[in-house]
């Protein structure tokens, strides 16, 4: 796919090891995996625009090469209801990003959808392994991802049956599968998402890690959107 190569060798033409969330999206949705709806702007009246095109609640980040910490940074406003209120935000962030970095190069501010709550929040990864090759990650995700290391792995590549298996294997299965009359999770669109990835790692050796945290998982039916993507690159791989 020239598209997907063209955002990994424009990022180590700057010799960036890293993708910028934006770019990581446009990456991953190259291979069906959903995303949800974002734009990088440029201007009030262009995140404005958006923002009104796509429906509120939004938020607003700032995207730079320069700022890989966003939070800390206080280059993320969430939760953003109104034309007033993006206005303010969109200041605030770029103020914030100069006052953290004053030499930090501004890729625009990205607008996206404020992510919906699912059924739960789940966790896609993968890495190169020098043995192994492509490695895939798949687990309970969001915060609980560091808190109870609920994930499994699995080597490149998978077909649909092994990961059934990859999916009913971490402990936090029964909260897809309806437990306790909960409604299930759309439990196909996360097998089509795992797979992709595993097509996305294969495809591209220039990526080191992958990591999609948070996915939104809906119920049956509603799919599941990615809310964050995070890609490193492999610094030692030229390209002509």
């Amino acid at each position: 796919m020239s598209k997907v190569k063209n955002i990994i060798i424009n990022a180590l033409n700057e010799n960036r090891s890293f993708l910028m969330e934006h770019e990581s999206k446009e990456l991953v949705s190259a291979y069906d995996i959903p995303v949800g709806k974002y734009k990088l702007v440029n201007s009030k009246q262009e995140a404005i625009e958006f923002a009104n095109e796509i429906g509120f609640p939004i938020v607003v980040k700032v995207m730079s090469p320069d700022i890989l910490h966003k939070t800390e940074a206080g280059v993320v406003k969430l939760n953003i209801s109104s034309d007033l209120e993006l206005e303010i935000a969109y200041t605030e962030v770029l103020k914030n990003a100069l006052q953290y970095n004053s030499n930090a190069r501004i890729s625009g501010v990205n607008i996206q959808n404020m992510a919906q709550e699912g059924i739960v929040e789940i966790i896609i990864g993968g890495m190169r392994d020098a043995n192994f090759g492509s490695i895939l990650m798949f687990g309970l995700g969001g915060i609980f991802v560091e808190i109870f290391k609920d994930v499994v792995y699995r080597v490149c590549p998978i077909d649909k049956d092994e990961v059934e298996r990859m999916i009913k294997a971490i402990k936090a299965f029964p909260l897809l599968n309806g437990y306790r009359g909960h409604k299930l999770a759309d439990i196909t669109k996360i097998q089509e998402c795992i797979l992709n990835c595993c097509k996305l790692l294969m495809e591209n050796p220039e990526i080191k890690e992958l990591d999609l945290n948070p996915i939104i998982a809906f119920e049956e039916g509603r799919g599941i959107m990615v809310v964050d993507a995070r890609i490193i690159l492999e610094e030692d791989i030229t390209h002509e």
